[in-house]
């Protein structure tokens, strides 16, 4: 399994969600400790066990949380590139967000929770792990963001999901 260097792709992970949130007028996030372990739990455990499926809320604290997976047969992804595809991957769902019907909708949740105004703790964990797919051996690359306090609260939306 490769080895990924977690200072990287936290810090980018970071910079691009405070980016976009700069656009929807949302205030920038920290880095919150706490997070960034259960993140990085999260992460090894999906990566262990070659899962794609989301903690609980207990497990994580009640935080909000993002979850990526890349497979590739290349040996390595550089953290970057995970980092950068993670995130926008969960913000390219603003395509399909309709700001005149402000609500949770599943195919824009980790779009909203990216951009939510009123999440500002943020952590996030990488790691990597084998998955077979159809028979081929992929080397599979998972990230995990965590976002404290959650978003995507019911009745919340027009005040935390803003037009850029």
């Amino acid at each position: 399994m490769a080895a990924i260097d977690l200072t990287i792709v936290r810090n980018e992970i970071l910079a691009r969600h405070n980016s976009y949130r700069t656009t929807h007028h949302s205030p920038i996030m920290a880095a919150q400790a706490s997070l960034n372990t259960t993140a990085q739990q999260w992460a090894e455990y999906l990566a262990t066990n070659a899962l794609f499926q989301h903690s609980t809320a207990t497990q994580r604290n009640n935080a909000g949380e993002n979850i990526y997976v890349y497979y590739t047969t290349a040996s390595t992804a550089t953290e970057v590139f995970l980092a950068t595809e993670a995130v926008k991957s969960w913000y390219n769902e603003v395509k399909d967000y309709n700001y005149a019907v402000p609500q949770f909708a599943s195919n824009t949740g980790h779009f909203t929770q990216v951009v939510w105004k009123a999440s500002v703790g943020l952590g996030s964990g990488a790691a990597s792990g084998i998955k077979v797919i159809n028979g081929v051996t992929y080397n599979a690359f998972y990230v995990v963001s965590q976002y404290s306090p959650a978003g995507n609260l019911t009745g919340a939306f027009a005040a935390n999901v803003l037009k850029p």
